[in-house]
């Protein structure tokens, strides 16, 4: 027999509610097994395409700094980022870390545009155990942008702060930004 319905459901319910809300056993096992098998109940008709990436160890960027991070998302959908930087050159707040995996590209460009990630700020908490005594932390702003082989972020601290050595940012966002922007 074919899947019914969620309209089709609900008025079978509908039809074998007694009037004070009574409803015999074997009428809900029946409802009870349709609810199982419709397709928009239980998700099987859907057709999501989701997409998980993920370092297995850190990237170093040849100007002085090192990053892990997981992108898990929907695809035409949304992106979760979650970085992890770690800051090796005092002075140096922009890097280009190749993750060499263009399918990470490819799922990206259904939620946003390459260049789109320069428009887009997350402010960020730097922090740096060394200079914990003078300022528990820093706040930064975070420019993210991708090719096919690298993610590109810029880092600029505020207050005109540079970057030091020992620094480290960790980030989780999520990216949503439809076509039209």
């Amino acid at each position: 027999m074919a899947a019914k319905t969620k309209a089709q459901i609900v008025t079978n319910i509908d039809k074998k509610i007694i009037t004070n809300g009574n409803i015999k056993a074997v009428d809900t096992n029946t409802i009870l097994k349709d609810i199982l098998d419709c397709k928009e109940l239980n998700g099987q008709s859907s057709s999501v395409s989701t997409f998980s990436f993920a370092s297995t160890a850190a990237i170093r960027d040849n100007r002085g700094g090192t990053l892990n991070y997981s992108l898990r998302g929907v695809k035409d959908s949304f992106v979760n980022v979650t970085f992890k930087i770690a800051v090796l050159e005092t002075n140096v707040n922009s890097w280009a870390f190749a993750h060499n995996t263009p399918a990470i590209a490819n799922a990206l460009k259904s939620i946003m545009a390459p260049k789109l990630g320069f428009q887009i700020d997350f402010l960020v908490k730097i922090e740096n155990q060394q200079l914990a005594a003078n300022k528990p932390f820093r706040v930064g702003s975070l420019n993210f942008t991708y090719n096919t082989n690298n993610f590109n972020i810029k880092i600029d601290s505020q207050d005109g702060d540079k970057l030091f050595n020992g620094d480290q940012i960790f980030a989780s966002f999520t990216l949503h930004c439809p076509a039209r922007f």
